[in-house]
Parts: structure tokens; C-alpha cells; sequence
């Protein structure tokens, strides 16, 4: 059996390639983790034929049941190393990535259910641009996102008409 981090990482893909499926748009798993854990690729209809057209964004995944909210923001703990990667990406890329923060229930039994009618993953993810400066923290950094940030499709479709305009600024 799969750590329980395997787990969350699973769900939390199986959550993103939903959500992104629906729009009509790609996601793809980027096999080498080397601070992207998939992309988002804009697909358009182009003289009868579906192509990509070269508008996309990058994610990095995290789940956690370890969130906790505001009435208005949600409140995540992300890795020092983490979030100083992020930061430096975002001024060296010129493909934006998104922090996508899938927000688990504590119970994990509560993760998956399954009937004959639905499949339903709970909680939801969040989604964050990271930017500004580089934390000097050795553990943590307390990211506060806020609640109206959902990754979903109406999310997906917004992000990605900021990417193809070239306006992504959080």
C-alpha cells in the first residue's frame, strides 16, 4: 500500500484533470518533478482541426488536511523550499505556474465516496499565483489564499484568456 501522501497527490491530480477535462482543455502530468507537477495547454479548432494554441499555464499540486479558513481566505503552511522555488520561477518563466492546493478533509474516509450515481472527491482545490519576495523562514511560509480562488472550470477558462493576454499578475 501507497504512503498516505501518494494518496493525496493521486486525488489531487484526479481533481485538477477533471476540472481542466471539462473545459476542453489538456492537462498533463509532468513525469520529472522538478517544481511543475502538470501543465494546462488552451486547445482550439482551427480549420476543422483541434490544435494546441500555445497558450498554457503550469501547476504545482499540494494536498493537505492541514488547511484551515477565515471566512474569506484559506490558510496553508507551505514548505520554505517550496514556496522559494515558486518565487523564483515566477521571475525567470515566462510560462506562469499556479499553486493548486487540493484542501482534504481530516477524515480520511471522507476523501472518496462512490455510489452508483456519483463520484465525489471532497474538499476542493484552491488555486495561487506566487509571487514577490523569497522567505527567509527555515520551515514555513503562511500563504493566505482567498476562498473565491476555486479551481474550477469557470477558474481554468479565466486563467487561461490572463495567460494568452499575457496578463497574469496573482
Amino acid at each position: 500500500m501507497v504512503n498516505v501522501q501518494h494518496i493525496e497527490e493521486s486525488l489531487s491530480i484526479s481533481y485538477v484533470n477533471a476540472v481542466v477535462s471539462k473545459t476542453g482543455q489538456v492537462f498533463d502530468v509532468i513525469s520529472r518533478d522538478y517544481g511543475v507537477d502538470g501543465s494546462v495547454r488552451r486547445i482550439g479548432l482551427l480549420g476543422g482541426d483541434y490544435i494546441d494554441m500555445g497558450a498554457a499555464f503550469d501547476c504545482q499540486l499540494k494536498a493537505s488536511k492541514n488547511c484551515s479558513e477565515t471566512d474569506s481566505e484559506i490558510i496553508y503552511d507551505i514548505n520554505a523550499d517550496a514556496y522559494n522555488k515558486l518565487i523564483k520561477r515566477s521571475k525567470m518563466s515566462t510560462l506562469p505556474c499556479f499553486l493548486i492546493l487540493f484542501c482534504l478533509p481530516q477524515n480520511e474516509d471522507q476523501w472518496l465516496n462512490i455510489n452508483e450515481q456519483e463520484l465525489v472527491l471532497k474538499k476542493c482545490c484552491y488555486y495561487f499565483y506566487v509571487n514577490g519576495e523569497l522567505t527567509s523562514n527555515n520551515s514555513s511560509k503562511r500563504l493566505k489564499i482567498p476562498k473565491s480562488n476555486i479551481f474550477d472550470c469557470e477558474a481554468v477558462i479565466n486563467l487561461m484568456e490572463l495567460v494568452a493576454e499575457g496578463d497574469i499578475n496573482g
